[in-house]
């Protein structure tokens, strides 16, 4: 589990890195004296299993740090360090998994790692993006096309382009995507219509469809369609 730790107290620091490495877990973890300090490294290591915000930070508090997580990763774990009670019913708006005031002590520590080890994040990737490394879920993920030697990533929020190529995206992907073309691949979930050369997606973008790839597709969509149905 890694761990990212947004303290300004050096003391408040060291209790909590001592008392992770007292717990003999598999715990490894990064220490942020800012709101800002984390926010500024995040985009290079957005793959925290667990964020412990205290609340009264300098410059960027530690609710505004936590509002902005959210506004990027709706699932990534944080829970909250503080003196003050003030701010509890704050973190149920950014679905926090606790709020805990301190001192915190080794059981408290240990209860909030649990919650967050049984916390199931849904499959993501990590994409290089134009505002740095970034952990997009794969249910989010509408399709990848494909423009030379550029993909582009096209999310129910946004379409980015970036280096890579389909085949290697492919191999981190789950069998929710089919190739509809040698230059698209598609979240079958995300597959409004299909045409005769066209697959339409549900925001209304068009992506090519083979001929030769038509009944995979077809199918794939057919059999997908009918597991929900049975969810």
């Amino acid at each position: 589990m890694e761990i990212a730790i947004v303290e300004d107290n050096p003391t408040m620091q060291q209790t909590l890195t001592d008392m992770l490495a007292s717990l003999h877990r598999n715990l490894t973890w990064t220490v942020f004296a800012s709101g800002e300090q984390f926010l500024f490294a995040w985009p290079d290591h957005p793959h925290f299993d667990l964020v412990l915000l205290d609340i009264k930070l300098p410059g960027v508090d530690g609710m505004a740090v936590a509002k902005k997580i959210r506004a990027r990763d709706a699932k990534m774990p944080l829970a909250f360090l503080s003196n003050y009670d003030d701010y509890v019913f704050d973190g149920y708006d950014v679905n926090a998994l606790d709020y805990i005031l301190k001192p915190i002590t080794p059981e408290k520590l240990t209860k909030l790692l649990d919650r967050a080890a049984a916390t199931e994040r849904p499959p993501f990737i990590i994409l290089p993006l134009a505002d740095g490394s970034t952990q997009v879920y794969l249910y989010d993920i509408m399709a990848f096309t494909v423009d030379g030697h550029y993909l582009t990533v096209i999310t129910q929020e946004r379409q980015d382009a970036f280096k890579d190529s389909l085949q290697n995206i492919r191999t981190q992907l789950d069998n929710r995507f089919i190739l509809t073309h040698r230059s698209a691949l598609v979240n079958i979930d995300h597959i409004r219509t299909i045409g005769k050369d066209t697959v339409t997606l549900a925001n209304g973008v068009a992506v090519p469809l083979a001929r030769n790839r038509t009944q995979a597709v077809k199918q794939a969509f057919w059999e997908r369609f009918r597991k929900l149905a049975r969810q």
